[in-house]
């Protein structure tokens, strides 16, 4: 595939969207989701594999800023049409490459975005991959939105791989999202499940809040539940979902607006 051909994807809407839902421990609703390029609509009525293109889409700087354009603008549509068929308090989570975040100019796209889209920035928090490094400028935007509009930040997959710590001192995260490899091992293999205690000690010495994911069995939920994380996410909680079906997912669990 070349980078014309995915650039066409992009632009002619070609990717769909997908929602996950993401838990609140203690409290049994739902208010927040997760939004994924889960498959791409090629001509022929072919359907592939976002994830294909996506690890492509990270190794390239045009393509990035290309599809975060397109993809942040898509995943805020979809929040804004979820309040409307829910009338309920939905919070969009959207993964964020580090290159896109470091455009000089990229606090003042997120706020002509959702100005023009109409929605709460307090309603919208970015789950930082660590796909790519994150410069001085993307730091202070990031921080800038956080601090001055009530943007909210998550460093994503924390624990795997090269996992850039020392970014918690230089970016105002109000949590982690523990990357899914943990759960895989809750709660049979005990030097796991110490790890997860410490992470959830470190992030409350710091204020961190902790959102679990990889959550596929009742004992993955009730060990994390106990642990007192703030969220979880995993296919126990629900699938990715089309659209249509998060809403009804929201429906079910969410905490709607009060109506007058």
């Amino acid at each position: 595939m070349t980078r014309k051909l995915v650039t066409e994807w992009i632009l002619s809407n070609a990717f769909e969207l997908y929602g996950q839902p993401k838990w609140t421990f203690g409290k049994n609703t739902c208010n927040t989701y997760e939004v994924f390029a889960e498959k791409v609509h090629i001509e022929g009525g072919s359907v592939i594999p976002a994830q294909l293109l996506l690890e492509m889409i990270e190794k390239d700087e045009e393509l990035t800023m290309t599809f975060s354009g397109w993809f942040l603008e898509a995943a805020i549509d979809t929040a804004v049409t979820l309040g409307e068929q829910t009338n309920s308090h939905v919070t969009l989570s959207v993964n964020l490459l580090p290159q896109y975040a470091s455009l000089p100019d990229f606090v003042e796209r997120v706020l002509a975005l959702i100005e023009r889209k109409g929605f709460n920035p307090r309603k919208l928090q970015f789950e930082l991959s660590q796909a790519q490094d994150l410069s001085p400028q993307g730091i202070d935007n990031l921080n800038r939105l956080h601090d001055e509009y009530g943007v909210g930040l998550y460093l994503a997959n924390f624990g795997k791989g090269n996992c850039n710590i020392d970014l918690l001192a230089d970016v105002h995260f109000d949590g982690i999202e523990l990357d899914r490899s943990f759960a895989a091992g809750i709660p049979d293999h005990d030097q796991t499940c110490r790890m997860v205690f410490a992470i959830q000690n470190f992030c409350h010495t710091l204020n961190l809040q902790v959102c679990a994911k990889g959550i596929e069995t009742p004992e993955q939920f009730e060990f994390f539940d106990d642990l007192k994380c703030f969220k979880g996410q995993g296919f126990l909680i629900g699938k990715p979902l089309p659209m249509s079906e998060l809403a009804e997912y929201i429906n079910m669990y969410a905490v709607h607006a009060k109506t007058e």
